[in-house]
């Protein structure tokens, strides 16, 4: 029997959840540390943000351990905004509450398998992440091996791993060294674009930019990047990029390398000293172009999914 209850979130909860956040990833600089004020604004205050969802362990009192569970659509602007997804955000115990951790997840599936959907996503960046973006590993905010008790938590429930990143960083002591593509191009930077609700509430708090790379009229490029202010503990902000592309027939022509320096110079004359990124584990190209520019890997990030049909 747990010696322990389990309690739908109420605010008077916050400010211990956020001390149990904070000292689980404290080792973590690319993790922004909470307040109650910073959790309010860039979590709470987002439209499909629903209490019920939010799930708090306590003994005798004392907060150890909170999952939230939530049904929201991608916030992407590639995602349907019509179409909502049941996915776990957050999960936090300290590896020695692993029955805590167990028993938060199981009663967060639960909730979720009202939804009546087939697949329930965990820390996942394949239908967007709108709560914590930015906040969690910039733009790929997954759930990191270097908290394998959350891992084993999402294992025992039955989450398999469905996909791997590798987040990566750079200290950017100096301004970059600018990088020359083969052929002229017009770079153009300008706020990104919010193409439906769920993503600009995605990125409440942040100014999310696109910066194009153009041979002409044509765009042969882009790189999506943004500042984070909130990463306290590493002193100064943080430009993340959360996307990268450039058109099939214009690569191989050191566009991407010049779309990256040419962000990374503009981060830093706004004060951005780290930069960090994540992609594929499998993206042997992308890899090649960041660590050549001076990106060198920081943590491995695992997206997990449950199939509602195995679960008793």
């Amino acid at each position: 029997m747990a010696d322990f209850e389990i309690d739908i979130y109420h605010r008077d909860d916050l400010e211990a959840m956020l001390a149990l956040y904070n000292a689980e990833t404290a080792f973590e600089p690319y993790i922004a540390p909470l307040d109650p004020d910073r959790f309010i604004t860039l979590v709470e205050s987002k439209s499909y943000f629903d209490p019920q969802g939010v799930l708090v362990a306590r003994r005798h009192g004392q907060v150890i351990g909170w999952i939230h569970a939530c049904v929201a659509p991608g916030s992407e602007g590639r995602h349907d905004p019509a179409n909502p997804v049941p996915r776990i955000r957050m999960l936090i115990f300290p590896r020695h509450e692993l029955k805590a951790g167990y028993t938060l997840t199981r009663e967060a599936v639960g909730w979720l398998k009202k939804t009546g959907q087939t697949q329930i996503l965990a820390l996942h960046a394949q239908a967007g992440y709108p709560f914590y973006r930015g906040l969690w590993f910039g733009g790929e905010p997954m759930g990191a091996t270097s908290i394998p008790h959350m891992q084993m938590a999402l294992q025992v429930n039955g989450f398999a791993n469905t996909q791997e990143s590798i987040f990566i960083t750079k200290t950017l002591d100096k301004p970059p060294q600018p990088s020359a593509a083969a052929i002229v191009l017009e770079m153009v930077e300008a706020p990104a674009e919010m193409r439906h609700e769920p993503m600009r509430e995605s990125w409440i708090g942040f100014t999310p930019l696109r910066t194009r790379a153009y041979i002409g009229d044509e765009e042969a490029g882009s790189i999506s990047w943004v500042l984070i202010p909130y990463l306290d503990r590493l002193g100064a902000p943080c430009m993340n990029i959360w996307g990268l592309g450039v058109r099939e027939e214009h690569r191989r022509k050191g566009i991407a390398s010049t779309l990256i320096a040419h962000a990374l110079t503009s981060a830093y004359r706004q004060g951005a000293r780290y930069a960090s990124v994540g992609t594929q584990l499998w993206n042997e190209p992308a890899h090649a172009t960041y660590v050549a520019m001076g990106f060198r890997p920081h943590t491995v990030l695992v997206g997990r999914t449950l199939d509602i049909s195995t679960v008793k």
